[in-house]
């Protein structure tokens, strides 16, 4: 229990540092590419003093498909909070969980009973209530629209399963070689999209992107660990409610921001669902 809380608290913490950077105003191809090569550079130091860096072709593989899986998403993700409300986008982003799920119970035979699929649905209210908010119209064709919804939550989905598999592959023990290889992937091809885009690097940005590469170098290797402790049937919606609760917890008592029926409903329905989910 403790990884999977230590987890949250760290999922939790990672929202809140992107908030402060998009609150600023820096540009996130700048923040993310540097955190995720942060993120390689640390610890792959930290394997080349005290760790090996005996990597089978398995971890190799995963480790840089997953790289650039992770930096897409996060450029998706970020492409789709410029040209749509914020509400439907978050919502997407939050209920592509249920892909590593599903996929979790039809390739891997995840244990599912009824009460915990009945907490299921619920949580999917939760999330959907919980991240739905106020915002302009976007006047972008419905066509386009889906397709960026389509994008976020496909390659979010893809994320997740992608580290949930190193668990089913075996890789374990080679979880810290998994993350350095796709934090450095998704870094030199960050790098190579902003030189692409011709985005400035400003030192503000820089900052705060080795901020949260130094703290998710961190909260990584904990996620990963609780997610070999816990089957995704449980980790992925625990998890995506109980750092939803607490996002909106601080958006209303530390960011000021008005905390909505929706939002006030969503976190007691996440409650309930996390009864249903772990008992």
């Amino acid at each position: 229990m403790l990884w999977l809380l230590a987890a949250i608290f760290l999922d939790f913490g990672f929202i809140q540092l992107f908030k402060l950077g998009q609150r600023r105003g820096y540009a996130a191809p700048v923040v993310i590419s540097v955190n995720y090569l942060t993120i390689g550079i640390v610890l792959g130091l930290y394997l080349l003093v005290w760790g090996s860096w005996s990597v089978p072709p398995a971890a190799l593989a995963t480790g840089i498909g997953s790289g650039a899986v992770f930096l897409a998403s996060m450029l998706a993700l970020n492409h789709a909070l410029r040209l749509l409300p914020a509400g439907p986008v978050l919502t997407t982003y939050r209920l592509s969980l249920f892909a590593p799920l599903a996929l979790g119970v039809w390739l891997w035979h995840e244990p599912l009973s009824l009460r915990q699929l009945g907490g299921l649905g619920l949580a999917g209210i939760a999330l959907a209530l919980m991240s739905a908010g106020p915002g302009a119209n976007s006047a972008l064709p419905a066509r386009k629209i889906f397709g960026l919804l389509a994008a976020v939550f496909l390659l979010q989905g893809l994320c997740t399963t992608a580290i949930r598999s190193v668990h089913y592959q075996g890789l374990d023990a080679y979880i810290l070689p998994y993350i350095v290889l796709a934090g450095l992937t998704a870094g030199a091809l960050g790098f190579a999209y902003i030189r692409l885009r011709g985005l400035a690097f400003t030192a503000p940005a820089v900052r705060l992107g080795l901020g949260i590469g130094l703290y998710n170098a961190l909260a990584l290797p904990i996620v990963m660990t609780a997610l070999g402790h816990w089957p995704g049937t449980i980790y992925f919606p625990v998890a995506g409610c109980g750092a939803l609760i607490l996002d909106n917890l601080c958006a209303h008592y530390f960011w000021r921001e008005k905390l909505t029926p929706y939002a006030i409903a969503g976190a007691l329905l996440a409650a309930l669902a996390l009864v249903l989910i772990i008992n």
